[in-house]
């Protein structure tokens, strides 16, 4: 039974949010965006209170306060609803058709729908925050069951299991963690070989303990508290070295990792990084050993984490976005790494944003893009810079010295980069004048600008980005081309010409001027292209044209590059 999407109403910091999900969902987004609402929500749902249809399970905390004046008794009332559904035609096992068929819906083409929600609000009549659980019909009214056994089932044939990014390596290898307790009850010994081992394990413990007499003296002593307290007469004191029960010695095992140099070493005393991976392969190995024999052979298990590369190098990280997709059941992921995200589907993304105070969902819906679009995208986004994705807004640029320079301008203008979240992209050389990104901010819900040079190549980069202008929006809202044909003929004709002519040497400026026979455009072109060879190409030109305008002031940038900066910070800002 997999998960086709929730919905969510006031429920935190979400007012209402429709996240549709993969059989790979990987949630990104900044801070408060509601990812791991949207986690915690899932959790709520399938894992409290279903022996009792009414209980306390919303908390005052959990009510979406609308403004200042809210609180949770007024607040409107929380509504949580998972969507469970076939793919294709006799998909669900007869298992689940048997013992659910109160609750299933068939949908118009053919396959099986369940709707399962819990609603909550506050009961002035109890005085209190009351819980109702409930399967839907299609049209979302509630179903009238004749008992509770499919909300007692639900949770076995799609089990739940969370790891939050607060991983403790010793709790979760604990007797009691959620996972490795699964293993340790699973040993089970015949009593004949249980016997011999217990036998053994006295032996060796006798052999140790007798190793030093003075114990036999501890023990003696420790044995007249049998004077206070009722001991066994015959055999009041025993030290052990070792478990000499099997029921013991399971419960003390432990993960011992060697380090390269062969040392074997407690999970709990090698560092946070390797700590943390060891979890998400207990996790993964629970899941992959122990869900048939915990739960139904027909479970699908839903794996939540949050925050997988919490603690881990970029290449764990990396490999770990490969591995999440051969991981057992389905997995829903919240992220906020870009060496993650670079390497997982990117049909698998769901970025969360908010829009004048709403939680919303980016998405690349199926078959918007062309195979070449989605080339382009994973070649100079994706798998190179998956961090773009986590931006707020993208600054798309023509040409290699605008990509160098850019960032550089906004510093002096008082704008960081991370604190304005922006990204600048070069589109010179992707398809379709860069087209593919701006369908894929749009898809995601990134805000973005183009910055096009001022001749006839710049204002075709202008006209494909009109075709994707929203209603009511300009071209200026979105794109500007410069005054002059390219970055370094701006701040040429902005008072800059000194700076650059100053880098060219003056044997280099006769053969200049012979060159350009009094074409004084041509001479500009000419001395520009010295001085950015002189300055050691673009990138350093870039440097040594940012430090001058650091000192002569951010007044001095050409006024429609400051436009722009401009711009791209207020879209940033939302």
């Amino acid at each position: 039974m997999k998960l086709i999407e929730i919905k969510i109403e006031n429920f935190r910091g979400v007012r209402s949010l429709h996240l549709p999900l993969d059989g790979l969902t990987v949630l990104i987004g900044e801070n408060n965006t509601g990812k791991s609402t949207v986690l915690e929500a899932i959790r709520l749902v399938l894992t409290r209170g279903f022996g009792v249809r009414r209980g306390g399970q919303f908390t005052e905390y959990d009510f979406h306060l609308k403004d200042a004046n809210a609180t949770p008794q007024t607040a409107d009332q929380i509504s949580i609803t998972l969507h469970f559904a076939e793919e294709q035609e006799n998909e669900w096992p007869d298992a689940v058709i048997q013992q659910m068929s109160e609750v299933i819906q068939l949908g118009t083409t053919g396959l099986n729908h369940i709707w399962l929600q819990a609603k909550g609000g506050y009961q002035a009549e109890s005085g209190s925050f009351e819980t109702k659980w409930a399967f839907l019909n299609s049209s979302g009214a509630e179903l009238v069951l004749k008992n509770a056994t499919p909300l007692n089932l639900i949770s076995r044939f799609v089990p739940l299991f969370f790891l939050s990014a607060l991983r403790d390596a010793s709790q979760e290898f604990g007797q009691r963690g959620q996972f490795w307790s699964g293993f340790l009850k699973s040993i089970q010994l015949p009593d004949d070989q249980r016997e011999r081992i217990e036998e053994m394990l006295r032996e060796v413990n006798t052999s140790v303990i007798g190793a030093n007499a003075g114990l036999t003296e501890v023990t003696k002593k420790i044995a007249d508290a049998g004077r206070l307290v009722p001991l066994d007469l015959a055999d009041p004191v025993v030290l052990e070295a070792i478990p000499t029960r099997v029921f013991d010695m399971v419960g003390k095992i432990q993960v011992h990792l060697k380090s390269s140099y062969g040392v074997k070493l407690p999970l709990h005393r090698h560092g946070e990084g390797t700590q943390s991976l060891a979890v998400l392969m207990l996790f993964q190995a629970f899941t992959s050993a122990n869900l048939t024999e915990a739960y139904y052979p027909e479970s699908t298990p839903i794996l939540a984490l949050e925050e997988p590369e919490a603690h881990l190098h970029p290449s764990a990280i990396r490999s770990l976005g490969s591995f999440l997709e051969k991981m057992t059941g389905q997995i829903l992921v919240s992220s906020h790494s870009g060496d993650l995200v670079s390497r997982v589907p990117v049909m698998a993304l769901r970025r969360l944003y908010k829009h004048n105070g709403e939680t919303k969902i980016g998405r690349m819906e199926s078959g918007a893009f062309t195979g070449r679009e989605l080339q382009a995208i994973d070649y100079s986004i994706r798998l190179a810079k998956g961090h773009y994705l986590f931006s707020r807004c993208w600054l798309l640029v023509e040409g290699e010295s605008d990509y160098h320079l850019m960032p550089l301008l906004f510093e002096v203008m008082g704008h960081s980069q991370d604190q304005v979240s922006f990204s600048v992209l070069e589109i010179s050389q992707v398809i379709d004048k860069g087209e593919p990104f701006i369908k894929f901010a749009k898809a995601l819900g990134i805000q973005w600008f183009m910055m096009a040079d001022g001749d006839s190549e710049g204002r075709g980069y202008n006209k494909r980005a009109k075709k994707y202008l929203e209603n009511g929006e300009s071209l200026a809202d979105r794109a500007r081309t410069l005054t002059c044909a390219d970055i370094e003929h701006e701040f040429w004709h902005s008072g800059y010409s000194d700076f650059m002519m100053n880098m060219v040497l003056p044997q280099t400026q006769s053969l200049i001027d012979t060159q350009a026979a009094n074409d004084t455009a041509k001479k500009t072109k000419l001395l520009i292209k010295a001085a950015i060879k002189k300055a050691g190409e673009k990138p350093a030109f870039a440097q040594a044209l940012a430090a001058e305008v650091r000192q002569r002031g951010a007044g001095t940038i050409p006024q429609t590059i400051k436009d722009i900066i401009t711009r791209v910070v207020q879209l940033a800002g939302g």
